[in-house]
């Protein structure tokens, strides 16, 4: 609705910033363009599917890297270049 919505935080490997159980809120309306490394983002992974991660970087040719918080988590060669295309939403508030 109004392109927010809450999500559950599932698993660690966002751990420490995000913990499993922690409500996410997300918005669908920002600026892609201004992101920056440490933001928060959702995206659709074509082997991983729907995963929250932490911004990195972006690279000369505008696509956009990620990585878990957790050293267990996926890594950043792992989930590889994400285009803007499959960035979802960005979080914008944690709750818990």
């Amino acid at each position: 609705m109004f392109g927010l919505s809450f999500n559950k935080v599932a698993g660690n490997s966002m751990f420490p910033r995000l913990k499993s159980g922690n409500f996410v809120l997300l918005s669908e309306h920002f600026d892609r363009r201004g992101l920056k490394a440490g933001d928060i983002i959702k995206l659709l992974h074509p082997r991983y599917g729907y995963i929250v991660k932490t911004l990195v970087g972006v690279d000369h040719a505008g696509r956009f890297w990620f990585k878990g918080e957790n050293k267990q988590s996926v890594g950043i060669d792992d989930i590889g270049p994400i285009e803007a295309s499959q960035i979802k939403s960005k979080v914008i508030f944690v709750l818990g």
